[in-house]
């Protein structure tokens, strides 16, 4: 028996009465599981894509409880909203496999979750959960202070990859956050491309124009 944070990123039927969901933790990586029974009310609402749940599994991958640890709050959410967390789900579903403990994805997407839940901007916790993925799948982009000189201008300076300073650097300057959001857009198309992944719609359709 297994028990394990985890965030929910794919939800599918499975022949008449179950699920087969797909979950990423930092303890195990991805796992593909199977929910009997999964289709029964009582069971449903605890198998929604991108909530974070406690997931309890065996080893023959049947999942065998959920116990909610990060709700979102999907039926008050806008379109953008909600395509930020298919977007989140999808990147985190085809490039995320191997188990990192080291990893801050479930804090950081956690982070997102509530963001978005408050009706806050959510924008620096999106760019910080995309470098999280990038790092944990390695292909991490070079941050270095002439590559952030380049992006946001000779007057912003970061010790080389630290996603931390980044988001302070960002969170109170609207215009760089959106310069660098386009260059976060233009580095996941190209990993996405060199994978021969596409995305189901573009990155600029999550993110709210003022």
């Amino acid at each position: 028996m297994f028990k394990t944070p985890a965030i929910i990123t794919k939800v599918d039927n499975y022949k008449e009465n179950h699920l087969l969901i797909s979950v990423f933790s930092c303890e195990f990586g991805k796992k593909s599981l199977i929910v009997f029974g999964g289709k029964s009310k009582k069971k449903n609402t605890d198998f929604v894509k991108g909530i974070i749940s406690e997931i309890e599994f065996n080893k023959e991958n049947s999942c065998l409880n959920a116990n909610l640890i990060q709700a979102h709050n999907w039926f008050l959410f806008d379109k953008y909203r909600l395509k930020v967390i298919d977007y989140s789900c999808f990147l985190i579903n085809k490039l995320l496999f191997l188990e990192d403990k080291q990893s801050e994805i479930l804090n950081t997407y956690q982070d997102l979750l509530i963001s978005m839940n408050n009706n806050s901007n959510y924008l620096v916790d999106l760019i910080k959960l995309e470098l999280e993925i990038l790092k944990s799948s390695g292909y991490q982009p070079d941050l270095s202070d002439s590559v952030i000189k380049k992006v946001l201008g000779d007057g912003f300076s970061i010790n080389a990859n630290s996603y931390d300073e980044l988001s302070i650097l960002l969170k109170n300057d609207q215009d760089s956050q959106e310069a660098f959001s386009n260059f976060m857009e233009k580095v996941i198309v190209k990993v996405l491309n060199n994978l021969n992944i596409n995305l189901p719609f573009k990155r600029s359709e999550i993110i709210q124009k003022n």
